[in-house]
Formats: C-alpha cells, structure tokens, sequence
C-alpha cells in the first residue's frame, strides 16, 4: 500500500476525528485548542486521494515537567480500512522527525489504554495513574524524550 504523509489543514482532521476518537460528537464540536496555533502541525495518511490517518502536534507543556520543548500528540486516529497496515507507523515517524526538527525534548500524548502497547512500541513509557476524561474510556499520559 503506497501511503503519502502531508501536512494539513486543521479542518481536514475533523471528520476522522468524530468518526474513530469522538463518535458521540459532531465534526465541529471536535475544534481543539491551539488548532491553528502557527507552532502546531497536522498531517494526513493518504492513500490514493483518500485521507485514512491523522495526527496533530502541539507545542504544549506537560504538566508535572519543567520542560518548555515539550510536543503533545493529539487526535490520532487511523481509518478501519487503513488499520494494521502501517500508516500509524507512518504518521508516528512523521511527528517524530518534526519534533526533532523543532528541537523538541518531549513528546507526549493522553493515550486510550487499549492503545498503550502500540505507544510503547515507539519507546513511550507511562507517566502517571489511569484516568477517565468525560465520556472518552480509560486513558493514560504516555512520554518519550528524544
């Protein structure tokens, strides 16, 4: 499968967000802060003209840590039809090499926990206990410094 990561319009986020990460909401409920921040970057799986993945970058502190390097993963999400063929990989490598461009320290991201695993495969370790934001299941900080 040919897959091409670019990056996005925040817009183009929202429709794999409500549909795999926030099925109970609407599209536009799914604005997050620091969307359109110039420091924040989203890209976007495509396969074909089809966009199956996503993912978002924000340059957020974690609280707890007293590093201002610090990049939070958020809103990612893969399509049913693109699931277990990579393109998570893909879009992990992408935020990455971002990262370490932007010479960040920190990545983080609020994983679910059936997620966890697929985290810790690219060095993210637990910070943290498990909690449960509103409506969204279990979730747990997972970090990794670079």
């Amino acid at each position: 499968m040919n897959v091409d990561i670019k990056k996005i319009k925040a817009a183009e986020t929202r429709n794999l967000r409500q549909l795999i990460l926030r099925p109970h909401q609407k599209a536009d409920e799914l604005i997050y802060e620091d969307d359109e921040h110039p420091d924040t970057v989203h890209f976007g799986a495509y396969v074909q003209d089809e966009i199956c993945g996503i993912s978002s970058l924000y340059k957020h502190k974690l609280k707890g840590i007293d590093e201002i390097q610090s990049w939070r993963l958020r809103g990612m999400a893969t399509s049913e039809s693109c699931r277990g063929k990579g393109v998570g990989v893909l879009l992990m490598d992408e935020c990455t090499k971002h990262i370490k461009n932007q010479n960040g320290f920190l990545f983080w991201c609020n994983a679910r926990t059936t997620a966890e695993g697929f985290y810790e495969k690219f060095g993210m370790k637990r910070y943290g206990d498990v909690f449960t934001p509103d409506g969204l299941g279990e979730h747990v900080v997972m970090i990794k410094y670079l």
